[in-house]
């Protein structure tokens, strides 16, 4: 696996991690606002249904001896209260002189006038009552897993002035919550995949795009020439100026009489001879690491790394051979050079040796249109 691929892999595997975690955090925020709001709403039918209740309840169910009637009573009023609320179960409990919290009323016993003293409350919904026997207040209800399915059950005291003589539990069927959040979860998982799948396949086109060397370069590349453009130059003399800078040279390179080709032959020719310029800047470059910049309309720069100052002066000389044997157009190429390598004892920083570099360029063409009896014209 090569370079290039095991990045597409990372992106790949980052998308879909991001993919995976927003659908999570979808999940649970969508999951948790429905179930929210349905507990609300089971909350609310529970409290008016113990509202309704509360004033019935006959203060004798709570003692050791009951009267005959006094169960079936109860047991039918609830079972009919049930009924019309919608409500799923309902049923009461007490704590006897062992300390257990035993039924007492269920309205899914239909054994009428029948203590249910053979059931003992255990579990999250015996602390839920042990609870209300201490603080003497209902709070808000909770679903619950169990045998017959997922309900919602509230928890209130029934009072005796101030003490608590039994609980009563409102239950309400729960199942399509259960339901929800199981097809949910599906869609979720479904939604996971099919997003993972099409944004791998989206990620790793768009990265083979973005990672062909043509695309890569096409911000850093003049489009004219193929040299490297003025915002690669000033990133790598940013590089430079970071770094050793004693490693470096700097060759300039200022094209001659580009205005007078554009004015007298039209630009595409002079595009041309521009295009002549760089040929011979990259000819010249040919088995060197040197690197070479079109950072103006004329204007070249090429940076060298560990010279000496003959290799440097070995280099302009060729560049300029390589213009003298160009021409294509029927235009002879001719540029003026300049070139300086960072001396610590003259340049604060490398922008002063493409200072000196520079003004030995505009030196060199200053003799040459002395040189031809030409006058310079604004380039």
């Amino acid at each position: 696996m090569n370079k290039i691929e095991k990045v597409n892999v990372q992106v790949s595997m980052l998308t879909c991690g991001l993919i995976i975690f927003s659908c999570l955090v979808i999940y649970l925020v969508t999951s948790g606002v429905m179930i929210s709001m349905l507990a609300d709403a089971y909350n609310e039918r529970a409290n008016l249904t113990f509202t309704t209740i509360e004033s019935h309840f006959d203060s004798r169910l709570f003692t050791e001896d009951v009267p005959d009637g006094v169960y079936g009573a109860a047991l039918s009023y609830l079972s009919a209260v049930k009924d019309n609320m919608a409500i799923s179960e309902i049923f009461v409990v007490r704590k006897d002189k062992n300390g257990d919290f035993q039924y007492i009323l269920n309205t899914k016993n239909d054994k009428i006038n029948t203590v249910i003293n053979d059931e003992k409350i255990t579990g999250k919904i015996e602390k839920e009552i042990n609870d209300l026997y201490t603080t003497h207040y209902a709070d808000a209800g909770a679903f619950y897993a169990s045998l017959d399915g997922f309900r919602y059950l509230n928890f209130y005291p029934i009072m005796d002035g101030g003490t608590v003589k039994g609980v009563a539990c409102i239950g309400i069927d729960a199942n399509r919550v259960y339901i929800f959040k199981i097809i949910l979860r599906v869609i979720v998982i479904i939604l996971i995949l099919l997003c993972c799948v099409i944004s791998v396949r989206f990620s790793m086109a768009i990265f083979k795009r973005i990672s062909n060397p043509l695309y890569q370069d096409m911000s850093n590349t003049d489009t004219l020439t193929g040299l490297k453009n003025k915002n690669s130059f000033t990133v790598d003399m940013h590089n430079i100026e970071s770094g050793n800078q004693s490693r470096y040279a700097i060759v300039t390179v200022d094209l001659n009489e580009l205005k007078n080709i554009n004015d007298s032959r039209g630009h595409q020719m002079g595009d041309i001879y521009i295009q002549n310029g760089a040929d011979a800047i990259r000819k010249a470059m040919e088995g060197t690491d040197f690197i070479g910049y079109r950072v103006g309309g004329d204007e070249f720069s090429v940076v060298l790394k560990d010279c000496d100052i003959d290799m440097i002066k070995n280099f302009a000389d060729r560049i300029a051979r390589m213009a003298d044997s160009i021409n294509r157009g029927g235009i002879k190429t001719s540029m003026s050079i300049g070139y300086a390598k960072f001396d610590a004892e003259k340049d604060r920083n490398f922008s002063m040796t493409m200072e000196r570099a520079d003004a030995m360029m505009y030196e060199n063409k200053r003799l040459y249109y002395k040189t031809k009896n030409l006058k310079r014209r604004e380039e």
